[in-house]
C-alpha cells in the first residue's frame, strides 16, 4: 500500500547518506525501487534493483505468520542460529549484492 502511494504521488525520498558521502551505493541501495517494482508486479525489475531484497520482501509474509503462530502458542522467541555456514551465507548474499550494485553503478 505504501509503495503504491509513494509511486502514485511521485514523492521523493532523501538520498542515501552513504552514497552521498562516498559515491558508492550502500548494501541497501535499490530496496525502495525493488519494493515499488514488486507493488506493480514487475518481478524482473524488482530482482534487478535488489535481488536479496526481493527475496526478503517475498519471504516476509511467511516470517510474520511464523512469528504470530509462535506468539499465539506462547513459545519463547528462538535464539538466532549459531551456524557459521548460515552467517557466512547471509553475509555473502549481502556482500555479493553490494558488489553487484557497485559494479552496475546503482
Amino acid at each position: 500500500m505504501g509503495a503504491r502511494l509513494l509511486s502514485a504521488t511521485h514523492l521523493t525520498l532523501p538520498p542515501c547518506i552513504f552514497k552521498s558521502l562516498t559515491g558508492l551505493p550502500c548494501a541497501t541501495c535499490g530496496l525502495t525501487r525493488c519494493g515499488l517494482a514488486l507493488s506493480r508486479g514487475d518481478w524482473c525489475l524488482a530482482f534487478h534493483w535488489h535481488p536479496v531484497g526481493m527475496l526478503l520482501l517475498l519471504a516476509s509474509p511467511w516470517m510474520v505468520a511464523w512469528d504470530v503462530r509462535r506468539a499465539w502458542r506462547g513459545e519463547a522467541f528462538p535464539d538466532l542460529p549459531d551456524s557459521l555456514a548460515a552467517r557466512l551465507a547471509a553475509t555473502g548474499a549481502f556482500l555479493g549484492t553490494w558488489a553487484l550494485q557497485v559494479a552496475r553503478g546503482i
